[in-house]
């Protein structure tokens, strides 16, 4: 597997409303991480204000660094289950775009829970950008998929 190579960056970000426990966000985050990046500080916060002036948190990091690529690649692959990323090839479309991206949603509360699992509410975003030069994205995806 040629992960280091076929994707560029990786993107991870979740909104915490004002009912939610910020440390248990970042809780949740952080267990999404492998273990040599969990130390570091790779996520930012920022403090906005919702439509009715309601406080909202986003969570945002971004890996560019291809040893924090691979890192983090290898592990979430590993913690997918098998039929998450069975699910995902199989709709490979809806979870792309146009421009070489992944989208995948992790439930936050299951991620507290110890487990990783897909989800479309309440959930942390990874997008992962697949280099277009290494073949075409889609197939980067699959293999990425170990499909």
């Amino acid at each position: 597997m040629r992960q280091a190579q076929i994707v560029q960056s990786v993107e991870l970000s979740t909104i915490a409303h004002a009912t939610d426990d910020l440390e248990k966000t970042q809780v949740a985050l952080t267990r999404l991480l492998p273990d040599p990046l969990k130390p570091r500080q790779v996520f930012t916060r920022r403090y906005l204000q919702g439509h009715y002036g309601n406080p909202i948190v986003t969570f945002e990091a971004h890996l560019t660094d291809p040893a924090d690529i691979q890192e983090f690649t290898t592990f979430l692959r590993q913690q997918l289950s098998q039929s998450d990323k069975s699910n995902i090839a199989r709709q490979l479309d809806r979870h792309t775009d146009d421009d070489g991206n992944l989208y995948i949603r992790i439930d936050k509360q299951k991620i507290l829970l110890g487990t990783t699992e897909l989800s479309q509410e309440d959930a942390v975003r990874v997008k992962m950008k697949f280099t277009k030069f290494s073949g075409k994205a889609t197939a980067l995806m699959a293999e990425y998929l170990e499909l």
